[in-house]
This record gives C-alpha cells, structure tokens and sequence, in this order.
C-alpha cells in the first residue's frame, strides 16, 4: 500500500514538473493567439494578436547543425533544426469544466520568394519543399480543462526542420508567415459574415530568419 502511495506522488510530481517547464531551445514568436471561450456552450473565438509594425516585421534566429566535412568547408551541410513556439493567451469567461473538449485549429506555412527557392540546390520535386521550408497545414489544440483530465494549452510548437546552403546560412534570408486560426464550438470572431458564419482569421508576418550554428 505504502509503495502505492509512493508511486502516485511521483507520478503527480512529475506532471506538475511537465506543466512548469518551458521549452528549451526554441525561438519564440512576437506575437500570440488570443482566444476567447464565452458562454455555457463554450464558444471558441481566437485571434491571431500581430498588430503592430514589430509583429508583423519581426527577426528569428533559427539554430542550424553544421557538418564539416574534413578539409573541405566548401561542401559543409547546413541542417536547420529547431521549434517555433506561438504563445496562446485564453480568456475563459464560461466559469465551468467541460465534458468534451474546446479546440483551436491552426493552419502555419511559411515560404520564402519562388525565385529564392528556384534557386536553390534540388530537382524539381523538392521544388514544393524549398517554397514552403516550414508547414504545418494543420494542427488543434485544447483551450479548455475537461472531466477526462485535458488541459487548456499554453502555446502552439511548431517543427523547424529543413536544408539551407552557405551563404544562407551566413547572411540570412527573408520568409513570410502564414497563421489562420478557427475555433471550435465557433464563436464570433472579426469578419462574422451576416453574425452566424464564422470566418477564418488570418495574419501575414514578415520574418528575417538568421541563423546560428548549434554548437557555437
């Protein structure tokens, strides 16, 4: 009975050390969802919060894994490898625990100018995956606690994975992101065509993405 005990503590102890850890080594971004969950229902209403000139132009620095073949710096590799973390902030006025969870669907592509990508080394399949380096078409997310034990999540991670070369590793590049949120149950979000049909909301960022050797 008493190792019972002990095992349930641990096991509590370690979710409370999940939920209070931040994620390590990962660029957060300047701008946040904001989602409102309104009413007995729990009508889902988010909003992607990138309003000012700093949000939607902002600058990321991207950690890259460097191979170095021996003797020949020419031919190194250059693996981005890191998350991009979008904060989610809720507002729950519904003041109740809900039997089947309350979601957020996400939508997030980034793609660099077609030109950019043409340009870069690669047949003409991988054109698709050197336009959109970074896509994650489709993602949910709880926004609300449930009975069954769900948690309202407190942000979004996105995978950032693919190859760059040389010189753009050394100075950079310019991307433009792509975020659309809906909510379900949906509530009211700006662009309620006629007050009944929720319309997806959307924002456009502009990203400088530098890049930074992962072993430095």
């Amino acid at each position: 009975m008493k190792k019972m005990k002990i095992v349930s503590m641990l096991i509590v102890a370690m979710f409370v050390g999940l939920a209070a850890t931040t994620i390590s080594g990962a660029e957060y971004l300047n701008a946040d969802i904001k989602v409102k969950v309104e009413g007995f229902i729990g009508l889902v209403s988010p909003i992607v919060n990138a309003t000012s000139e700093e949000q939607k132009n902002q600058t990321v620095e991207f950690l890259v894994n460097v191979t170095e073949p021996p003797g020949d710096e020419k031919n190194n590799s250059y693996k981005v490898k890191d998350k991009l973390i979008i904060n989610i902030t809720i507002d729950d006025t519904s003041d109740r625990i809900f039997v089947l969870p309350r979601f957020v669907f996400c939508r997030v592509i980034v793609v660099r100018d077609l030109i950019d990508a043409i340009r870069l080394p690669g047949n003409l399949l991988s054109l698709f995956r050197r336009w959109q380096p970074i896509r994650e078409p489709f993602r949910s997310v709880g926004v609300v606690d449930t009975f069954g034990g769900g948690q309202k999540a407190t942000n979004i991670s996105i995978d950032v994975d693919y190859e760059i070369i040389n010189e753009t590793f050394h100075n950079g590049e310019n991307l433009t992101m792509y975020i659309s949120v809906m909510g379900f149950l949906p509530g009211d979000v700006n662009g309620i065509l006629d007050g009944e049909l929720p319309i997806i909301n959307k924002e456009i960022i502009n990203l400088k993405v530098k890049y930074k050797d992962n072993e430095a």
